[in-house]
C-alpha cells in the first residue's frame, strides 16, 4: 500500500470491534475481513499489502485479495497480550506464553517454532521499529507482574533468548520503543519508553547492539497508570503518555521534551495520518472520538 494516508480507524470495545473508513466522511464498513463480533488486542498493516488483526482466541492476516489465514489458540489459553510492527507478531497466551510470528519473503506470516514461558504473568508488550534496510526489529521488550521489565532477542540465532532485565517501582501498565535522535549528540537512539501504574514516565537508553538498559529518566505524570501511545512529531518517534491528563515526548530543537497537553483526560490515542493533518492523533476521550 504506498498511500502515505490511513484508510480507517479501528476501535475496539469489551465484546466487538468497529471498522471506520476514512474517506470525504467516516463511515462504519463490514466488508475488510475483521472479525466485528469480538474485541481487537492489535492491528497493523503487514508487509505492503496485508493487515493483521489479533483477538483473545486468534490472529487474522487478511491480504489485499481478501484471503484470510487464520491461526487460533486454544479456548482455556486466550491470547491476553500483543504487538506488532509490519514484519513481526509476537502475542502472550494466558499463563505468560509468549508465541513469535514473522513475515517471510513471499508474504506468509509463520510461527516460530520454539516459545518462551516467562516466570511471571505478561503485563504488556511492545516490539522495537525495524530499521532500514533489515527484516525485522531485534527487541521485543515485556513488562511482568514481578515489577520487572525484561528485553527479549528476536535474532535468528538467539531468538526469545533474554538479554537484559530492568527492576521497577511498580509495575508496567505500557511500553513503547522509540527510535529518536540522542538531543545531546544528534545520533539516532533506541530508548524504551515505561508507563508504569503508580504515575511514572519512565525513558530508559536501550543498546542496539546488546538489548540493555542503561540511563533512566524519571517524571510523575499523574495519579492514573500511564499509557503510551507511539505517534510521529516532525517526521521523529515521539510518545503520547496518558495519566490523569495527557502529555507528549517529542524532541525539539536537539532537546528532549515532556509537555503536558491542554486537553481534556484521554482515555486511548493512535496516530493518525490524513491530507489535511499528516502528523495527526485520533484519540478517546470519554465516549467520544476525536
Amino acid at each position: 500500500m504506498k498511500d502515505p494516508y490511513d484508510a480507517f480507524i479501528i476501535v475496539s470495545f469489551v465484546n466487538a470491534t468497529l471498522v471506520l473508513s476514512i474517506g470525504d466522511t467516516v463511515e462504519e464498513v463490514t466488508d475488510t475481513g475483521f472479525l466485528t463480533n469480538t474485541s481487537t488486542l492489535a492491528v497493523a498493516q503487514m508487509g505492503e499489502d496485508a493487515l493483521v488483526q489479533i483477538y483473545p482466541l486468534g490472529i487474522r492476516h487478511i491480504r489485499s485479495d481478501r484471503r484470510v489465514s487464520e491461526w487460533r489458540t486454544a479456548a482455556n489459553r486466550p491470547i491476553e497480550k500483543a504487538a506488532c510492527n509490519r514484519r513481526q507478531v509476537v502475542i502472550s497466551l494466558s499463563g505468560g506464553e509468549l508465541v513469535y510470528f514473522e513475515l517471510d519473503s513471499s508474504g506468509q506470516l509463520n510461527e516460530f517454532q520454539e516459545r518462551k514461558e516467562m516466570t511471571a504473568n505478561v503485563l504488556t508488550l511492545t516490539l522495537g521499529p525495524i530499521p532500514e534496510g533489515r527484516q525485522r526489529s531485534r527487541f521485543l521488550a515485556v513488562g511482568c507482574a514481578d515489577n520487572t521489565v525484561r528485553m527479549i532477542s528476536l535474532d535468528p540465532d538467539s531468538c526469545l533468548q533474554a538479554l537484559s532485565m530492568q527492576a521497577l517501582t511498580s509495575t508496567a501498565e505500557s511500553l513503547a520503543i522509540t527510535n529518536s535522535l540522542d538531543p545531546a549528540t544528534g545520533v539516532p537512539t533506541l530508548y524504551l519508553n515505561i508507563g508504569l501504574q503508580n504515575g511514572i514516565f519512565l525513558r530508559t537508553v536501550l543498546d542496539n547492539v546488546t538489548g540493555v538498559l542503561s540511563d533512566s529518566k524519571l517524571r510523575f505524570l499523574g495519579s492514573r497508570p500511564v499509557k503510551l501511545f507511539k505517534v510521529r512529531i516532525s517526521d521523529d518517534d515521539a510518545v503520547l503518555a496518558l495519566s490523569s491528563r495527557p502529555w507528549l515526548s517529542y524532541n525539539h530543537n536537539r532537546k528532549s521534551r515532556l509537555m503536558p497537553l491542554s486537553y481534556p483526560m484521554l482515555e486511548y490515542g493512535a496516530p493518525f495520518s490524513t491530507e489535511s493533518c499528516v502528523e495527526g492523533m485520533v484519540v478517546i476521550s470519554g465516549n467520544s472520538l476525536r
